[in-house]
């Protein structure tokens, strides 16, 4: 049951262990070192060690109560995915979004939660400023930002030398800028909080490469690059700033613009040959949105099945 606790700490907790439970029973051995009335409180405690030792706290529920969190590209697949699993944790859920995430917003309100939705273009910055102030004027904080907000469907794959400049600066501005824009706007009220989290949504093939998508790569792979930069900038303020690297993602769009034979393919690449999910996104980002990754900065989790492994 301690399997991942490392052994240091398992003699520590042994230790502790060992102690409450001798001084449960000393009144049992010689004089007593215990008052009588002391004992079922110490051995209360003993239980509860125990209890903690086979079952470490992962209670998901209610962790990330009172904290706002802003979701870009909530609309739809792995963006409203993620504001759903923040929701459910206890976040109030603010999407910012060029389409209207009213369906989003319908589901976390009838669990209960609490959810706005901005419309606007996080690529550009006079859209980005207003956008945060307006999430600021709602809920009067914001502690976990999640980058998602991306372009990669329907971008036409061709050899780097027949990009057009304008595709470029397309996938640049949303993948990329908007990452810095947000994060920005952002981090000031997280600054002056002095806590807070980010999460960017990057890419597995930034770990390999992708032929015929260098200016998808590129956006991805500066994502990293940036993840890394603001962990450094922004960890004397505690604020953590991480990367979810997501293999391919089976959503409605993918289903659409992937053929069936090339998902097939990546999946059986895969160490995990089962189809990745929006939720399996989600619970990489709320990992690293809550309590249990508090020690976690500048990393990138690669999601992906096992299809690539190393550092990324």
């Amino acid at each position: 049951m301690d399997q991942h606790v490392p052994p240091l700490l398992r003699r520590g907790r042994s230790r502790r262990l060992q102690a409450l439970r001798n001084r449960a029973s000393a009144r049992h051995r010689g004089p007593a070192r215990v008052h009588r009335d002391q004992a079922p409180q110490l051995r209360r405690e003993a239980d509860a060690v125990v209890k903690a030792q086979a079952s470490p706290a992962r209670a998901a529920a209610q962790e990330l109560a009172g904290q706002v969190a802003v979701v870009t590209g909530a609309a739809r697949a792995i963006g409203r995915e993620t504001a759903e699993t923040l929701a459910a944790r206890g976040a109030s859920i603010v999407s910012i979004d060029l389409a209207d995430a009213d369906e989003t917003v319908a589901a976390i309100e009838s669990r209960g939660g609490a959810a706005v939705s901005i419309v606007s273009d996080v690529s550009e910055e006079d859209a980005v400023g207003p956008a945060f102030e307006q999430a600021l004027e709602t809920f009067g904080r914001i502690d976990v930002l999640v980058n998602n907000a991306g372009v990669f469907a329907g971008v036409e794959r061709r050899p780097f030398w027949e990009i057009p400049v304008d595709e470029w600066d397309r996938l640049m501005a949303v993948n990329l800028r908007s990452v810095f824009l947000c994060s920005r706007a952002a981090s000031g009220p997280m600054r002056e909080a002095r806590q807070g989290r980010i999460v960017n949504i990057a890419s597995n093939v930034i770990t390999f490469g992708m032929a015929n998508l260098m200016h998808y790569v590129a956006s991805k792979a500066a994502v990293i690059g940036m993840t890394r930069s603001m962990a450094r900038e922004l960890g004397p303020f505690g604020i953590a700033v991480n990367a979810v690297a997501p293999g391919l993602v089976t959503t409605e769009i993918t289903v659409q613009t992937v053929p069936e034979e090339y998902r097939k393919l990546v999946a059986d690449g895969q160490c995990l040959t089962e189809a990745i999910l929006p939720s399996d996104i989600a619970a990489a980002v709320a990992y690293l949105a809550g309590p249990s990754a508090r020690m976690v900065t500048g990393q990138t989790l690669l999601v992906n099945g096992g299809a690539t492994m190393g550092p990324a």
